[in-house]
């Protein structure tokens, strides 16, 4: 894998990891275990409900 590539990964990795950490959605350990798939589809569903209730607070 080319060090770019790598270099990409890692960082999409640390992005995910920190904002879900910073929610409290989970700790280190178990981040660590997950892939960077896994990572993106929790992001996705934590970040989109805060989103939409930021925007949309009495539609719940």
């Amino acid at each position: 894998m080319s060090n770019l590539l790598k270099s990409a990964l890692e960082k999409e990795r640390r992005h995910y990891s920190e904002k879900l950490y910073q929610i409290g959605v989970y700790n280190k350990e178990v981040m660590n275990k997950m892939t960077i798939s896994e990572l993106r589809k929790e992001y996705a569903y934590f970040f989109r409900s805060i989103t939409n209730h930021k925007n949309y607070p009495y539609t719940r």
